[in-house]
């Protein structure tokens, strides 16, 4: 009776080992796969970085001008020029792109005064476009081209 249970015993103890599978007999996913994914959402992560750093540096370097010329200061503003109508644009590529339309004389500082407003006019009429002073989509386009 005894080898009769032992033996019982171990042929479910068997049985109960094929049933469940191991380890080893799953199915694999490619290797690297779970990783390209995972490197994906990071480069996404660090261009988001970027943008923020970048926009941070344009506060401060704004800030820090500001404050060169003596004048009173509270909280830094955002980032947003009111002659920069185009997302992304940065006012050092406005200015660069205006110097290579030969519409624009003064450094290329991103500080954008009287010069770079009067430089956008001068392209605006040149290119028959609404002299605003203000780059917007069709401006920034034919600028940058």
């Amino acid at each position: 009776m005894r080898k009769t249970f032992f033996y019982a015993s171990f042929l479910i103890f068997i049985f109960s080992i094929f049933a469940a599978g191991c380890a080893t007999t799953r199915p694999r996913q490619a290797p690297g796969a779970d990783l390209s994914q995972q490197v994906g959402q990071m480069q996404a992560q660090l261009q988001a970085r970027d943008q923020q750093i970048q926009d941070l540096q344009a506060q401060l370097d704004s800030y820090g001008r500001a404050v060169d010329r003596g004048l009173s200061v509270g909280k830094p503003k955002a980032v947003s020029n009111p002659m920069i109508h185009v997302p992304g644009v940065t006012p050092k590529e406005l200015q660069t792109a205006l110097k290579k339309a030969g519409c624009y004389s003064g450094p290329v500082d991103g500080d954008l005064g009287r010069k770079t407003k009067k430089a956008i006019k001068e392209f605006q009429k040149k290119h028959g476009l609404a002299a605003d002073g203000v780059v917007g989509e069709k401006t920034w386009t034919l600028l940058s081209a």
